[in-house]
């Protein structure tokens, strides 16, 4: 194949020019007619596929759980048997723990979000900042607040404070 831009023969499969560096990956691609494949659908795949490994999935948690727990008897397994491998095997326990921390999280992260998906959400009142809360917010059995009748000195007539103590 030859170079569009220096004509430097280079072999068939060459990405690249080697005396200029041009790009000739489109080179097959224009001799044959065939435009280049849409690389919008790969990347949609990708982030597709991403979401899906992030999204919490109960049987994943379950399956690294059960193969941490099997890196645990494995160590176990290795330590009881006084084989010679028995305290090199014990670099195993940082996959068994990692996996097994792993597992417990997608589990707990799987319940509690298939939970929260079967509660009825609450509707929110939204108020203005003139309007009060159709119902209380505060316990009524509670007590009094700890300003309240503490104005009644700045009162202009003596005698409404008597009266009304």
């Amino acid at each position: 194949m030859y170079c569009p831009r220096c004509a430097t023969q280079n072999i068939d499969n060459a990405s690249f020019c080697r005396s200029c560096g041009a790009n000739l990956s489109l080179v097959p691609q224009a001799l044959s007619g065939r435009l280049p494949e849409d690389q919008s659908d790969k990347v949609e795949r990708a982030i597709e596929a991403m979401k899906r490994r992030r999204e919490p999935n109960l049987g994943r948690g379950i399956r690294r759980a059960s193969v941490g727990f099997a890196f645990l008897l494995i160590v176990a397994a290795l330590f009881f048997a006084r084989s010679p491998i028995g305290f090199r095997g014990i670099w195993l326990l940082i996959p068994a723990f990692l996996l097994l921390g792993k597992g417990i999280a997608d589990i707990v992260t799987a319940i509690s979000t298939e939970h929260a998906a079967r509660q009825i959400p609450m509707p929110q009142a939204t108020l203005r900042t003139n309007e009060l809360p159709p119902h209380p917010i505060y316990d009524p059995a509670a007590p009094p607040s700890v300003t309240e009748n503490t104005t009644r000195h700045l009162e202009t007539d003596p005698q409404q404070s008597r009266e009304r103590t």
